[in-house]
């Protein structure tokens, strides 16, 4: 919830973090907890920007464009809630 209002707010500095788009940048599931948030946040943000420079993906769209890849890529799989 909290990237969501983060990303409305300023979509050029963050983006949302969501179980499709973690799915698809690392191939795992997003983790159910992560000990230091703050940390995971900062990774998360630092590859999601390394794979929209390789992919030439617009970073102010990348939750969504990424979101629709993994839904492609990954439609046999289930997303757990």
């Amino acid at each position: 919830m909290a990237s969501t209002i983060l990303r409305f707010k300023n979509p050029s500095v963050y983006q949302i973090i969501d179980q499709r788009v973690y799915r698809f940048i690392y191939g795992q599931n997003l983790p159910l907890y992560f000990s230091n948030a703050q940390k995971q946040i900062e990774l998360y943000l630092d590859k999601l920007k390394g794979v929209c420079e390789k992919k030439n993906i617009d970073f102010t769209l990348s939750d969504r464009i990424l979101y629709q890849m993994d839904k492609h890529h990954n439609k046999g799989e289930k997303i757990r809630y």
